[in-house]
């Protein structure tokens, strides 16, 4: 799990396509759990990662841009 550094009010890092390294690995696996198929998981923020994160912003209610912000890190449990 994805944990802060900094005390509370520093904000999970806002992650795009294009973004890689292990913390796009730790989003890819749980969109997985929550059943919502990134490709592969492998640590790079592609179409499929963008897809399913868009896909599961619309399910939990939040603006489906794809991007993962603080209100998509809430969502997923990973604040």
């Amino acid at each position: 799990m994805i944990q802060q550094t900094g005390g509370s009010s520093s904000p999970l890092q806002l992650l795009k396509e294009g973004s890689s390294g292990p913390v796009v690995k730790q989003l890819q696996q749980r969109l997985q759990e929550k059943g919502f198929n990134p490709g592969s998981i492998d640590g790079v923020f592609g179409l499929g990662t963008k897809a399913a994160v868009r896909a599961f912003q619309k399910a939990n209610g939040l603006e489906p841009d794809g991007m993962v912000g603080q209100q998509t890190w809430k969502a997923l449990g990973m604040n």
